[in-house]
């Protein structure tokens, strides 16, 4: 219950919501406590109930714009593992929203068109993000992530490789192939040769 200056908000939610059941929930005992003013004959007068029937979301939303509605960064799920930069990615995806709404228009054919072509570089990077996330976490646990940072001490490649990672300067696809030059896998096998701790202190 929200009250506003004029009137009050009433949302409930389940389902298996109707009219009756809102009577039922507004007319019980404590309610009427609170708001005991309602006008039980739903009469044209200033304490008439009004119903607005709705849907509450109840799982992840499977596009990030529709008609007349659009979603940017963090919340259009326009975010890629480990990179930080959310502000960033906000603005950016701001800023191509506002483009499309000002240049074509607001229409669900708008947004997918244009908003979504505008932002091909983070989606098409998505994929690459979320095996560099699972490629992380077994490396963690089969305690690989030592003898790359190792390697990395020696390594200009692969040094670049992980600042990009999590510094969102390049897309994942490019760290893939930074991580994969010839150099790069040489160090880091060396690097897991016994003896190689010594070289990397603590």
């Amino acid at each position: 219950m929200t009250p506003k200056s004029t009137h009050c908000t009433i949302n409930i939610a389940g389902n298996s919501v109707d009219t009756p059941l809102m009577d039922r929930f507004i007319y019980h005992p404590a309610v009427q406590q609170v708001i005991p003013e309602v006008d039980r004959d739903h009469l044209n007068g200033e304490n008439d109930l009004i119903y607005f029937k709705g849907r509450f979301p109840r799982s992840l939303a499977r596009h990030y714009y529709g008609d007349r509605f659009v979603m940017i960064g963090d919340a259009a799920g326009l975010v890629r593992a480990f990179k930080g930069k959310g502000v960033t990615t906000a603005v950016m995806t701001g800023i191509r929203a506002a483009q499309t709404i000002l240049e074509h228009g607001y229409t669900r054919e708008d947004f997918h068109q244009y908003y979504r072509g505008a932002n091909q570089d983070i989606i098409q990077d998505l994929p690459y993000g979320r095996v560099m996330r699972l490629l992380t976490i077994f490396m963690a646990r089969v305690g690989l992530l030592n003898p790359v940072l190792r390697a990395a001490k020696s390594t200009p490649d692969l040094q670049a490789a992980l600042f990009d990672a999590v510094s969102a300067h390049a897309l994942y696809k490019e760290v893939f192939a930074k991580s994969l030059r010839p150099n790069v896998v040489f160090a880091i096998l060396k690097a897991m040769l016994p003896g190689s701790k010594s070289n990397f202190g603590n």
